[in-house]
């Protein structure tokens, strides 16, 4: 087993001990989502994906930092989030997810968009936020944990 996937591993038993009834798991694809989140991982025999609904970081370990992924899925479950939804009309083609780190600290995690909208129609923002799932003090030690096993 690689590296990835044992910290795959690590992170499924974590989330198992924290959100024993709100894990959707497939096996088949090794993929874990916390339901009505839109937070989940997927680790396959190249890599690990960590993603908030449509937007989504892949880590090939061959190139990338695993302690990064590790440290955005955690940053995921607690800390707040800003999403900026773009509409054409009422139709949302565009969304843009933000990490709040700190008080002055903004993470960009990504942008995630639709080819097909009605481009002609005037564009409207609306902005949400939501909360950490869970404080960072519940779950400190097991992300330590996993964080030195890297």
């Amino acid at each position: 087993m690689e590296n990835h996937e044992i910290i795959f591993e690590k992170i499924k038993e974590l989330l198992y001990k924290v959100f024993p009834n709100e894990i959707i798991e497939n096996k088949d694809e090794k993929y874990l989502s916390i339901r009505e989140t839109g937070i989940w991982i997927m680790s396959d025999s190249r890599e690990l994906t960590v993603g908030y609904g449509m937007t989504h970081i892949h880590c090939d370990p061959r190139y990338d930092d695993l302690n990064e992924v590790v440290e955005l899925f955690f940053n995921l479950l607690t800390m707040k989030k800003k999403i900026t939804h773009y509409l054409k009309g009422r139709f949302p083609y565009k969304h843009k997810t933000s990490l709040t780190i700190g008080d002055d600290e903004i993470y960009n995690l990504g942008t995630a968009m639709t080819w097909f909208f009605p481009f002609w129609k005037r564009t409207t923002t609306k902005v949400e936020y939501q909360d950490e799932i869970i404080e960072l003090s519940e779950i400190e030690n097991e992300v330590n944990e996993i964080k030195n096993w890297l």
